[in-house]
């Protein structure tokens, strides 16, 4: 069970990659909003898995649009969002 933890790591990488694959093939069409919003929190929160917290942000604003829309103090709420992400997830 050494092994686990890059096990983990090399999985989320490839997660990562095959999201970024996917928006270049064709946009967001096909994406579920998790996934946009996962997204868009993997070029902000490194090495991290952001799934959990893209469905957490879903969860407490409703939709991406109200994501991009609330405020960064509304955002750094979330838990593990922290200090960086809500100033790239803000369309103010």
């Amino acid at each position: 069970m050494a092994d686990a933890p890059q096990m983990a790591s090399a999985h989320y990488h490839r997660h990562r990659q095959r999201l970024r694959e996917r928006f270049l093939k064709s946009g967001f069409a096909g994406f579920a909003e998790h996934e946009i919003v996962e997204l868009l929190l993997t070029l902000c929160i490194p090495r991290k898995d952001v799934k959990e917290r893209a469905k957490a942000l879903l969860d407490r604003f409703g939709s991406v649009r109200a994501i991009l829309d609330a405020p960064v103090s509304d955002l750094q709420q979330v838990e593990g969002i922290g200090e960086v992400a809500p100033v790239a997830l803000t369309s103010r």
